[in-house]
């Protein structure tokens, strides 16, 4: 009889610690796989310059659509980002654009996994900021050093970022997380 009740108190213990534990942790469906490249669309919580910002400055931003793998979530809409400033360009003339590097903090996923983050370069729109170069350049062609004069005083554009303002990184590898 003692074994008996002996036996029971631990059974009800034993499922009580358990019944505590799953209310406690957060229930995850299972492990998939968030492929490199997977885009994390964010928005700036702070503003951001090319006029003012230095190397080392930190910017925050947040997730503003959830990041999904088979309809289940990866990183939850609202995870915050930091950014720090890794190098600045100033605006130059010639229609050079103002440019801000931006090295990104890893994401937390929803099930606390840091998943890291960055920028893919678009090699297609690399002419843009060279327009204004290479009118310049075509100017001095015909009309001499009076065309390459004016080409010096048309400056490029500053970089002013808003709160609000959207960007997107990427996921930098192929990783393994818990998904809800």
């Amino acid at each position: 009889m003692v074994g008996r009740r002996f036996g029971y108190k631990a059974l009800g213990v034993t499922l009580s610690a358990a019944m505590a534990l799953t209310s406690i942790l957060p229930a995850y469906a299972d492990s998939v796989m968030l492929k490199k490249d997977t885009q994390v669309k964010m928005a700036f919580d702070s503003s951001l310059s090319s006029s003012t910002a230095k190397p080392g400055d930190h910017v925050m931003m947040h997730v503003i659509d959830p990041v999904t793998v088979d309809g289940k979530t990866v990183i939850a809409e609202g995870a915050k980002v930091r950014g720090t400033v890794k190098k600045v360009d100033k605006r130059k003339h010639f229609g050079v654009n103002a440019n801000i590097q931006l090295y990104l903090d890893p994401v937390k996923s929803v099930s606390g996994t840091e998943i890291p983050l960055g920028f893919k370069s678009k090699h297609g729109d690399l002419s843009r900021p060279s327009t204004a170069a290479g009118a310049s350049a075509g100017s001095a062609l015909l009309l001499g050093p009076l065309g390459l004069a004016a080409g010096y005083f048309v400056v490029g554009k500053k970089v002013h970022v808003k709160p609000g303002d959207k960007i997107t990184a990427t996921v930098d590898d192929d990783i393994t997380v818990n998904a809800k």
